[in-house]
């Protein structure tokens, strides 16, 4: 029990030791802890000082703890020796005087190795002894509360200076000491506060900072310092200071400063941010739109066409990833090695924004940009048409087609009413690029059917890829397709009105002579008109000048008219009025000038010009009124014939038509038996019509209409119809063939006499031609007579009023010719309007020659008759030829029909050609030298022979124009003009070597030219292979004609640029003005 309670009593001693030692460690380290932060606060050490007085606290403070702690606390612990039984029996002792001994005794009885009874028994005794002293009591842990004192004082001081609100002392010097790598500045006067949350600033961007000062005083100035340069701040209030970093790239230290006050150091964190350097767009365009592949940079609005793929890449910098957004969705694009792309096709607008995001900054730089999607658009018909002025069942169109990106095909859509739903089409050739003009005539070359209406429209189509070709349709015309019997009415009704109109102009023609002869005498009798004269001049030529206009437009209207049958089926007499209605025309234009001129200078030419002027246009204007009066008797002669063959074609159909139904025995019914009662009426009543007409002729031709026939096909109608009412068939049947055969014998007959009259016509023609031929030769030669007289003869002279006279009965002579010839041009085209022209002059010269020698003016009236004699030698040249071609035509009626004849024909010209060679070579070897003074070819003994070669070279060449024209052989026209040229040369050089060379070189023509037409026979059964195109070719035609009709020129070839879509829409509009 006693060594247990010297055990306790050792482990109390120690942690009274412990206790003490605590108390004093924390005394002591107090007291050490002060003096250390008054050391760093007072002196303010710097990072060496305050680092040696960190580790030198903290190796105090451990020997400290060592030594008042750890040394106790090791032996408590036994793990270093500390008092034995023996010592602990002492430090007792010295509590319990009297227990020191025996406590020691007893321990050393124990210790004895040789343990006796007695022994043990006296261990016992002292140990009861021993047993209720309490050896805890020797320590008195209580007295440390002494040492408490040490620990109050340094505990007292931090309590003052925490009341004294001087704590920082205590924890910014402890703070500073023990973060003594960190260089501190002793507390100022005023501190540096920065305002700013955070220190962090964006790659690229500016940044401000915000300082204010808080203290005794605020600075004036505080300088910022950065990599050692100062840089001051700028104040904007009293305290507070700013300062703007600019483009920053990295982190950035810096310190602020103001006189001797220093603040810490400060570091801007830069953030590295999301870049998109660049980017292209790969612009791949819709292979139809022709438009080449593009890229563009720089930019992300763009205007595209609908199908467009487009390709977006992307140069980046910092960037983990590209949003891509669109207005339903945000496409996350990855970027590798600082490169993306993005692909999409468009077919509609796009609204889209790029921005670019990394760990740090998600969508920097939010990009907005527009991609304008242009849909194809429809494409564009605009077409105009006009009636053929010859014949108005052609229509010609000129059409303007386009679309945006290119046209596919163009084509024409007919149909009737009743096959709407399956209408046929006709492809029209057009070009693929965006615009084009094409030309069409309607109906052309398409098979219509005669009395059906159509209706037609063009629709053009383009070549959208990615909706599927579009079409356009213009606007739906219609067209009925007239039978040829109502084309020959209307023409025929055209004739008429234009034939009335240029009759009611003849009589203004005439007035108009009355007016210029007035003012003709006016001018003759004064020296100089006054002003209401030249007025009245001036009104009289408008008048004529407009006069001239409306005469000119009927004219050509009366022409057109004529034109509209076709070739094959206009007859010679057509042809020639024609020609004279043309020619018409032009002397018409002729007179117009005229008037003009007088019109513009009638105020400044002379007296002598202005006379000469007028006596032209009198001269002109009588040609006309003449040639107009032919041309109007002509057209109503051919008028009426043409009526005539109508009304005959009219009832042979209507004899069919009457044929037709006597053999059907469903349709033969008195309701269709009275139709052609009433269409045999009406062609009585235009029979009736034609009559009046024809009566209106100067000279009524032979309509040989059987009225006793025509009453009898009537009672036969008539008699058909009751016997259909009474169901008698067989008798009507009869009556109605009765009817049947006699309308077509009054055909025919109608048919047959017109043929007839016009040989008979001709022949009676020729007969008259021959007699006014007879008579002006006879003229000439009294006129040539009397010109020798009035050459010699002097005007004192007593048979000089005789020869005067005999000149005035010459003119009476003339007068006759010009009667005659007058009358037979108003029946007879092949008398032209040369021949008016001719008898004009030659009229015009006499009346000046008898004026003149009246005048006693010898020498101009000579000359005045020279002109006539001249004049009518040149007239009867004219009509000798006229004369020839008569006789031709009455003795070879029938020429050129059929093949046989023509290669019979064209042998025969080369033969007799061949003859008139031989006989010209003749004539130019055994020709005589020409005397002086008399033209070369113009001997006495060759004139007549001359004359003759002329006049037998003059019908070859007629008999050839024939030949070519029938058979419309255009490669003959050459051979034809040379004839000309041989023609002229024969008046001109006579018998004349080179004369009879060019006929042998004709002669070799004629030869080549029978060679390649047999050629050309040999070839139609090459040609007739060929007819497979003949449908291309008479598309192109109808092209062709209405591309001419229009006085059209090609399309400019505007090949599609690859241009913006504003500046093709501006180019469109450039084009479509231009057709404006």
């Amino acid at each position: 029990m006693v060594q247990e309670k010297l055990e306790a009593f050792i482990k109390k001693y120690y942690l009274n030791l412990i206790l003490k030692g605590s108390i004093l460690f924390i005394a002591t380290g107090l007291i050490y802890f002060l003096l250390i932060i008054g050391l760093e606060y007072f002196f303010w050490l710097s990072t060496t000082g305050r680092s040696i007085l960190f580790w030198l606290f903290i190796i105090v403070e451990l020997l400290l703890l060592f030594n008042f702690v750890g040394i106790p606390l090791f032996k408590l612990l036994k793990i270093s020796k500390g008092i034995d039984q023996f010592e602990a029996s002492r430090i007792i002792g010295k509590h319990f005087p009297g227990v020191n001994d025996k406590l020691t005794n007893l321990l050393q009885l124990k210790n004895n190795s040789k343990q006796s009874d007695l022994l043990i028994a006296s261990i016992d005794q002292r140990s009861r002894e021993l047993n209720p002293i309490p050896f805890s009591k020797a320590i008195d842990l209580g007295k440390n509360k002494y040492y408490l004192r040490y620990v109050i004082f340094p505990v007292l001081i931090i309590l003052g200076l925490i009341a004294a609100g001087k704590s920082e002392v205590i924890t910014k010097s402890f703070g500073r000491i023990s973060d003594y790598n960190t260089a501190y500045l002793k507390p100022a006067p005023f501190q540096f506060i920065i305002q700013n949350n955070q220190l962090r600033a964006r790659e690229g961007e500016n940044y401000k900072i915000q300082v204010s000062t808080l203290g005794e005083f605020n600075p004036e100035t505080v300088q910022i310092l950065l990599d050692g340069n100062e840089n001051f701040m700028k104040q904007i209030s009293p305290g507070i200071f700013e300062y703007t970093f600019s483009d920053l790239s990295e982190n950035i230290e810096f310190q602020l400063r103001s006189t001797e006050v220093i603040s810490q150091e400060y570091e801007l964190e830069v953030i590295k941010v999301p870049k998109l350097l660049n980017f292209e767009m790969a612009i791949d365009y819709p292979s139809y739109t022709g438009l080449n592949d593009e890229k563009l940079s720089g930019t992300g609005n763009i205007t595209v066409p609908e199908g467009t793929n487009i390709d977006w890449n992307f140069n980046t910098k910092n960037t983990g990833n590209i949003n891509f957004k669109i207005p339903d969705s945000t496409i996350v694009v990855e970027v590798v090695d600082d490169k993306a792309s993005f692909k999409k096709i468009l077919v509609s607008n796009l609204s889209y924004s790029v921005s670019a995001s990394n760990k740090l900054v998600e969508d920097f730089e939010n990009l907005d940009y527009t991609v304008n999607v242009i849909k194809d658009q429809y494409p564009e018909i605009t077409v105009s048409s006009q009636k053929d002025s010859l014949s108005f069942d052609i229509q010609y169109f000129k059409g303007d087609i386009s679309d945006d990106y290119g046209l596919r095909r163009l084509e024409l859509v007919y149909f009737t009413e009743e096959n709407k739903e399956k209408p046929d089409r006709l492809n029209i050739p057009v070009s693929k690029e965006s615009f084009d003009e094409f030309h069409f005539s309607f109906p052309g070359n398409l098979e219509l059917e005669a009395e059906n209406s159509y209706s037609y429209f063009f629709r053009v189509f383009d070549n959208d890829a990615v909706n599927g070709s579009k079409s356009a349709r213009s606007e739906t015309f219609t067209y009925r397709k007239k039978s040829l019997n109502e084309i020959k009415d209307e023409n025929l009704q055209e004739q008429n009105d234009a034939i009335k109109n240029i009759g009611e102009r003849l009589e203004e023609y005439e007035k108009s002579e009355e007016q210029l002869k007035e003012i003709s005498n006016l001018e003759k009798e004064k020296e100089e008109l006054n002003y209401n004269e030249r007025k009245k001049l001036e009104e009289f030529l408008k008048r004529q000048k407009k006069q001239n206009e409306i005469m000119k437009s009927y004219s050509e209207k009366l022409e057109k008219s004529l034109q509209k049958n076709d070739d094959s089926e206009r007859s010679s007499m057509e042809e020639e009025l024609s020609k004279r209605l043309e020619n018409n025309e032009k002397r018409l234009e002729a007179n117009e000038e005229l008037l003009k001129e007088l019109e513009e200078y009638s105020e400044k030419i002379q007296k002598e010009d202005l006379g000469k002027k007028l006596e032209e246009l009198s001269k002109q204007n009588k040609n006309n009124q003449r040639n107009l009066e032919q041309l109007l008797e002509l057209t109503k002669r051919y008028y009426v014939e043409e009526k005539k063959q109508k009304l005959a074609r009219d009832l042979e159909k209507l004899s069919e038509d009457q044929e037709n139904l006597s053999e059907s025995e469903d349709e033969n019914t008195p309701e269709n038996q009275e139709d052609l009662n009433k269409e045999f009426e009406d062609f009585k009543d235009k029979m009736n019509e034609l009559e009046k007409e024809n009566e209106k002729l100067k000279q009524p031709q032979d309509l040989d209409r059987e009225e006793v026939k025509e009453e009898s096909i009537q009672k036969d109608q008539k008699d058909a119809k009751e016997n259909l009412e009474q169901n008698n068939n067989s008798d009507a049947k009869q009556k109605q063939k009765d009817a049947a055969r006699k309308m077509k014998q009054m055909s025919q007959q109608m048919q047959q006499s017109s043929m007839m009259q016009q040989q008979e016509q001709l022949e009676a023609d020729a007969e008259t031609l021959r007699q006014i031929l007879d008579n002006l030769i006879v003229f000439s030669f009294e006129q040539e007579d009397l010109l020798d007289d009035f050459k010699v003869i002097q005007q004192n002279n007593p048979k000089y009023a005789g020869r005067l006279k005999e000149q005035s009965n010459l003119r009476e002579n003339f007068r006759h010719i010009d009667d005659s010839l007058y009358a037979l041009a108003m029946r007879n085209p092949m008398v032209n309007e040369v021949i008016t022209d001719k008898l004009t002059n030659i009229e015009f010269d006499i009346e000046k020659s008898i004026e003149r020698l009246s005048d006693n003016e010898i020498p101009q009236g000579t000359s005045s008759q020279q002109y006539v004699v001249t004049g009518a030698n040149d007239l009867a040249n004219l009509l000798d030829q006229i004369l020839s071609s008569m006789q031709q035509m009455m003795a070879n009626p029938q020429s050129g029909n059929g093949k046989g004849g023509e290669e019979f024909q064209l042998q025969d010209i080369i033969k007799e050609q061949q003859q008139l060679t031989d006989k010209m070579e003749g004539k130019s070897k055994g020709k005589e030298q020409p005397k002086e003074g008399q033209p070369q070819g113009e001997g006495e003994g060759q004139s007549g022979d001359l004359y003759e070669i002329y006049k037998e070279q003059q019908m070859l060449r007629m008999q050839m124009e024939e030949l070519l024209k029938q058979n419309g052989m255009e490669s003959g026209n050459k051979t034809v003009e040379e004839m000309k040229r041989i023609e002229e040369q024969l008046l001109d050089k006579g018998f004349d070597p080179e004369t009879a060379k060019r006929m042998q070189q004709l002669q070799y023509e004629l030869l080549k030219f029978e060679k390649a037409h047999k050629l050309q026979g040999t070839d139609d059964k090459r040609k007739s292979e060929t007819n497979r195109l003949d449908y291309e070719n008479s598309l192109q035609n109808q092209i062709d004609r209405a591309k001419e009709y229009f006085n059209s020129t090609e399309i400019l070839n505007r090949q599609t640029l690859p241009l913006r879509q504003i500046y093709k829409e501006k180019v469109k509009d450039y084009f479509g003005k231009g057709r404006d």
